[in-house]
């Protein structure tokens, strides 16, 4: 009887170690595609630490395919009514996406590729890795690279955008450039963390853009293999660490409503 219990056991334990070592295909994105998200966040909001510590690890999953920018907008941001720290991370532009990317149902909130997901723009960090997911599988119906000149005696930036349609496109072609600065610290409240951190390093700070808020129009659509070259200059704020700073620039098509990101690139504003 114990020989015919062993005999059990040992057949039980092949066939766990056999289900143990079943190989699990890694994600494999399709073509070159490049996700933003952009993150609304405030140092008021005791959340939205788990938010920025959620797209830590997003970065991670998706080291290759993944763009951020975490925008400082709204109440939660307004430092007349949380005086936390003593920077004001609030941009113009920032104000204007919380509302044209909106409405904001709750913080910490993400919009990825300004595309809906179950018919909300922004949406909380459960939803974040599914949404990026789903837009890095479809290939990239426009490339393009990002080159920049910077002349620190003047502090000017000079940005151009040379693309190429990889398909037909329709609707109106717009450019996005945002500049962001990680390794800021400054105070946060982090209930995560127990309260007020005063030595929070904030990164992908969004500081300014070198567009429109809502993107730069340059074409009312493109055919496959057409090129284009689009240049932006600024000056940036002294008070910036240049050596932190990063380029975002992405490509979205607008028809009426609607206006998704096609493809996004990221590059360190000092080579």
């Amino acid at each position: 009887m114990l020989k015919y219990i062993s005999f059990i056991i040992i057949l039980s334990c092949l066939f766990s170690c056999s289900e143990e070592k079943r190989i699990i295909e890694p994600f494999i994105p399709a073509g070159n595609r490049i996700v933003l998200i952009e993150e609304f966040t405030g140092k008021g909001c005791t959340n939205c630490p788990k938010g920025s510590r959620e797209i830590e690890n997003l970065l991670t999953r998706f080291p290759d395919n993944l763009v951020v920018v975490s925008i400082h907008a709204g109440f939660f941001a307004n430092p007349d009514v949380f005086h936390i720290g003593q920077y004001d991370f609030r941009t113009t532009e920032g104000e204007f996406l919380y509302q044209y990317l909106g409405p904001n149902l709750g913080y910490p909130a993400g919009v990825v590729d300004r595309t809906p997901v179950n018919g909300e723009m922004q949406t909380s960090l459960n939803a974040w890795a599914f949404a990026i997911t789903k837009e890095i599988q479809t290939p990239p119906a426009i490339e393009f690279g990002i080159t920049r000149e910077y002349n620190p005696g003047f502090g000017e930036l000079k940005v151009t955008i040379d693309g190429i349609a990889k398909e037909t496109v329709t609707g109106e072609v717009r450019i996005s450039i945002m500049l962001i600065e990680s390794g800021i610290v400054d105070a946060q409240d982090d209930f995560e963390a127990g309260g007020i951190v005063q030595d929070y390093v904030h990164n992908h700070v969004l500081r300014s853009m070198m567009t429109p808020a809502d993107g730069a129009p340059f074409s009312d659509g493109l055919i496959t293999g057409e090129t284009f070259n689009q240049s932006y200059s600024s000056l940036l704020d002294p008070s910036w660490n240049v050596q932190n700073m990063d380029i975002i620039a992405f490509v979205s098509l607008v028809n009426g409503s609607n206006f998704p990101v096609v493809q996004a690139a990221e590059v360190p504003l000092i080579p």
